[in-house]
């Protein structure tokens, strides 16, 4: 069913439009290709890896003595794990007037500048 919208095609098959250059551009890709030689396949190290190799959901369990709800906030296991990088952080803001000095110093790598930032701003 048309919808209404335009006319009749315009232009001539086989000929590039006049306003888009870029698409009138030969990209011709077969003299870098790695078959013609011009660019070297990275060697990938054979590894023989057949589908009995990967885990299949019917294979028997890794961990038989783990219940199923281990890692969950839920059912019975060892819940989920406590994470503690704030707490850490917390207590690594006693050793920045350590670093201060060094903030100044042209030498200082970018990577101290920035942990002082982070742990300043946790």
């Amino acid at each position: 069913m048309p919808r209404g919208r335009g006319g009749a095609r315009q232009g001539t098959p086989g000929k590039g439009y006049t306003n888009r250059t870029d698409l009138m551009t030969n990209y011709d890709q077969s003299a870098a290709s790695p078959a013609a030689g011009g660019v070297e396949a990275p060697a990938m190290p054979m590894m023989a890896q057949s589908p009995d190799d990967t885990p299949n959901l019917a294979d028997p369990t890794a961990y038989p003595d783990d219940p199923i709800t281990s890692g969950l906030p839920i059912g019975a296991g060892s819940g989920p794990q406590r994470d503690n990088r704030l707490e850490e952080t917390a207590q690594l803001r006693k050793y920045l007037p350590l670093l201060e000095g060094y903030l100044d110093k042209p030498d200082t790598p970018d990577s101290v500048r920035l942990l002082f930032r982070y742990i300043r701003g946790a």
